[in-house]
């Protein structure tokens, strides 16, 4: 509040002036925007409206030295430091979440393009160019009268540096870490099962007709039966050696039919 004092209308008045100013500028910061050269628009139009509470208050015959003319000039601009370091508050705020987002995003991206956990040293040196790039964006919008200690660097270098530190317990994250882990166990099984010893066994059956002959005709057929995984093998043959002695066996004919049961064996090894 103004003083009631012909020098605090004045100072009222100058204020006036440059309202409409202040309330663009706080709908512009706390929209999540920020102004242009802030630090140096706010320290001028402070210079400004305060000269011009001067000139106002000499023009109509009040004394700038007197105690009034310097309450009301002291309330002038506590009124427009207040404004104006609000609006600055809001465009930090928003220059922290902008650079926390980005910083978030820099780290997924680089996650997933690695296929693991970043390295300490990749972290840090991400997190000092994002401060270093805060430090730079906070100087463009800390006017001249607003204290080092607005900034709130400590604050916001702790909670970027919690982003970094504690990246695994973010939901992206644990999911990637996740999903990497299922692949690598994927992957293994594949190997081992590539690595192990395969053994087929085929059963099979081969049937041998012996007519009666010489043995001046010979046929033989084979047939694959059973499922295309594992199929079974028939073999058929005809020979007609029937009046032929059997010397093997030392019979004077072979056997008309014989039946021999086999089995194919595949081995293999990855």
């Amino acid at each position: 509040a103004f003083p009631a004092t012909p020098c605090g209308a004045v100072a009222e008045a100058s204020f006036a002036k440059v309202a409409p100013k202040l309330a663009r500028w706080k709908e512009i910061a706390e929209d999540g925007r920020t102004i242009f050269g802030f630090a140096g628009q706010a320290t001028r139009l402070v210079r400004r409206t305060l000269a011009n509470y001067e000139s106002q208050a000499k023009a109509q015959g009040l004394d700038p030295a007197s105690p009034a003319s310097a309450a009301a000039r002291a309330a002038l601009g506590a009124a427009l430091e207040r404004r104006l370091l609000a609006a600055f508050l809001a465009q930090r705020s928003s220059v922290e979440q902008a650079l926390y987002n980005r910083l978030k995003n820099d780290l997924l991206r680089r996650m997933r393009r690695k296929k693991q956990p970043l390295k300490v040293k990749e972290r840090a040196r991400l997190l000092r160019g994002t401060m270093k790039e805060y430090d730079a964006r906070i100087r463009e919008l800390l006017p001249g009268f607003v204290p080092e200690g607005s900034a709130e660097r400590p604050m916001a270098e702790r909670r970027l540096g919690e982003l970094v530190v504690k990246l695994e317990e973010l939901p992206e994250v644990k999911e990637m870490l996740q999903q990497w882990k299922i692949e690598a166990l994927r992957r293994s099984s594949q190997q081992k099962q590539e690595r192990q010893l395969s053994l087929s066994l085929s059963p099979g059956l081969r049937v041998m007709l012996r007519p009666g002959g010489t043995g001046n005709m010979q046929l033989l057929t084979r047939r694959q039966v059973g499922p295309p995984h594992n199929p079974n093998e028939v073999t058929v043959g005809i020979l007609n050696d029937g009046d032929v002695m059997d010397v093997y066996n030392k019979k004077p004919s072979p056997p008309l039919l014989k039946l021999q049961p086999t089995v194919g064996v595949d081995v293999g090894f990855g």
